[in-house]
């Protein structure tokens, strides 16, 4: 038998706490005091900065006749339009929608692999989509909580980040068998912050520094570095070391953490719609996952 090695299980948690905290963080912070684009132009630059520092530890060459085009799918999809409609779409409705429709990327990764990969798609992956989808729907198109901090626009805009996200990893994957990961992030945060440039360089200005609180400050830096730098790395570490289905479980801890951090702290409501919606796409990722032994 294998031996569990718990500082992976124990990183991969930690992984899942700061993807859940971070709806919450986002949330702190746009739209009331940086406009989500704007917000995205400190990400994306910053963080990209960090990684281009840390990529200078590889010297890897990158084939741009062979692989330029696909490098370029992968900073559009993977850090530009992903993060556009995901900071969008958070302003506008609550972590625990946000958190919760996010869960479906694995399957969306399934059929658009099934599409631009040509792998094999198995009739337990289609039903998972269609169950996944309708506990989505179920969510995304309830009445208004009480709270008053969901919306229908704003769950769609989610619902599109994470098949944007999930174009990004099929696209990603052919690059993976040849590049070493951060090799090639930092290509994809350069391109991706040119790409976002024109849609958040005119939302820098007016941006009220001085009315940021510490809670505020520590929001705006744990999104940029925290789960941008530090949960990536992490994320990498642990991936080498456990099978991807393992790493692809821990998804269902994010909504757990973000749900709880909303309910508790964001004043935000867990009612049976949104409960019995969650169910079902748990179901659908469950069994679209799912390989036999």
């Amino acid at each position: 038998m294998q031996k569990v090695d718990l500082k992976v299980h124990i990183a991969m948690v930690f992984v899942a706490l700061l993807y859940g905290t971070n709806y919450a963080a986002v949330k702190l912070v746009t739209p009331a005091l940086i406009s989500p684009f704007g917000f995205l132009i400190f990400r994306v630059g910053l963080a990209g900065l960090l990684f281009w520092l840390i990529g200078a530890l590889f010297k890897q060459k990158i084939d741009w006749r062979v692989d330029g085009y696909r490098i370029l799918g992968c900073s559009i999809f993977g850090v530009g339009i992903n993060m556009l409609f995901f900071f969008k779409g958070l302003s506008i409705t609550s972590s625990v929608h946000g958190s919760i429709i996010m869960t479906l990327t694995p399957i969306l990764v399934g059929i658009l692999a099934a599409i631009l990969l040509k792998e094999k798609l198995y009739r337990k992956k289609v039903f998972g989509l269609i169950v996944g989808l309708l506990g989505a729907s179920i969510i995304i198109f309830q009445k208004t909580t009480v709270s008053n901090q969901s919306s229908i626009e704003g769950d769609i805009l989610i619902l599109l980040n994470a098949m944007s996200y999930g174009t990004y990893l099929v696209l990603a994957k052919p690059l993976l068998q040849k590049y070493a990961p951060l090799t090639l992030v930092k290509w994809f945060f350069l391109f991706g912050f040119i790409f976002l440039l024109p849609f958040g360089f005119s939302e820098l200005d007016g941006i009220p520094w001085h009315e940021f609180n510490g809670i505020e400050w520590a929001s705006f830096f744990f999104v940029i570095f925290g789960v941008t730098v530090i949960a990536y790395i992490t994320n990498i570490w642990a991936m080498k070391r456990i099978s991807p289905s393992t790493v692809g479980a821990y998804i269902y801890l994010q909504p757990v953490f973000a749900s709880l951090i909303g309910v508790t702290f964001m004043d935000e409501v867990l009612n049976f719609q949104t409960i019995l919606g969650a169910s079902l796409v748990f179901i659908g990722v469950a069994l679209a996952v799912a390989r036999k032994s």
